[in-house]
């Protein structure tokens, strides 16, 4: 059982770690399904030296970047402080490190780029293009941890667990199941169901990590949403997670029933509600989404963190 501990560290007194690794996991562009016009989808992973006695953090918790130099728009407004602010990141492994060597922390990031209809870059996100740049023995400078929500059951937990992810909201969800099925710091009964959604195959990242874990536990399922490649069977569009969970919608009302869980995490903000709308159709509740929502939440059966 973990407590979550806030904002040990701020910008006026960071942490330095320093770059394990730093691996591409897309396709680099031009090689991969997604076509050079639609601009670069590259997604890294990211290992950093981290004490955990220093940072103690927990899987679910998110880590603060400040990324090195000047903010443009504040030195022209004469700021007083003229740095990056702080960007705040999913925490990727768990909470004592891949391999509980309480020694790292991970992150999954991808390059926060804007393109046009050519694929040519308009807009280069200052941070994430940071990380993703980072080579092995650069220091890295660190706030946090951050949030107390988004979190694993903290005491034994028999309910079945529900994972919706979309691109690098992946992130929290490889080192959580990771803890739950590998570290089981819990006594953990149920079952776990991954529903992870990308616009082309070869962009849903860690597939063979996924798909061994689903091969050592049989209570692990992994079900993917390729919407650029794949039809939904109900209106024959594309698939997106939405459409997943309505094909399991039977399976998560009766779990929520005896205490299941929820955890929806991604981007655009907003695609939560496709999610819990289905959610909420199959469990032919009366209650409205807000209110609906609302429930689950205060019973600690929904958690959602979109971006």
């Amino acid at each position: 059982m973990f407590t979550p501990q806030i904002n040990l560290f701020k910008k006026s007194n960071p942490i330095i770690g320093k770059v394990i690794s730093n691996t591409r996991l897309t396709p680099e562009s031009g090689m991969g399904k997604r076509p050079i016009k639609e601009g670069d989808s590259a997604i890294h992973r990211i290992c950093i030296s981290l004490d955990h006695s220093q940072y103690p953090y927990i899987i679910g918790q998110s880590a603060g970047v400040i990324p090195p130099g000047e903010d443009p728009s504040k030195v022209a407004k004469g700021a007083s402080d003229v740095g990056y602010a702080i960007r705040l990141y999913s925490i990727a492994s768990p909470s004592y490190s891949f391999g509980q060597t309480k020694d790292n922390i991970e992150f999954i990031i991808k390059r926060d780029n804007i393109y046009d209809s050519e694929g040519n870059i308009l807009h280069k996100g200052v941070c994430s293009n940071y990380m993703c740049d980072l080579k092995s023995g650069e220091e890295v400078i660190l706030t946090g941890p951050a949030g107390k929500k988004f979190l694993l059951p903290q005491q034994d937990f028999e309910g079945d667990i529900f994972f919706c992810a979309t691109g690098t909201g992946v992130a929290p969800f490889f080192g959580m199941i990771e803890e739950l099925l590998r570290h089981k710091h819990i006594n953990f009964k149920g079952n776990i169901f991954l529903i992870y959604g990308a616009p082309y195959s070869d962009e849903i990242v860690l597939r063979d990590y996924f798909e061994t874990t689903a091969k050592e536990f049989p209570n692990f399922k992994f079900i993917t949403a390729v919407s650029r490649e794949e039809n939904n069977p109900f209106d024959g569009g594309k698939m997106y997670i939405s459409h997943r969970v309505k094909e399991l919608g039977d399976s998560i009302s009766k779990s929520l029933s005896n205490n299941g869980k929820v955890y929806i995490c991604g981007g655009p903000k907003g695609m939560e509600k496709g999610v819990i709308e289905e959610i909420l159709k199959a469990s032919q509740s009366s209650l409205s989404y807000e209110e609906f929502k609302k429930e689950l939440e205060t019973k600690d059966q929904l958690f959602v963190e979109t971006y």
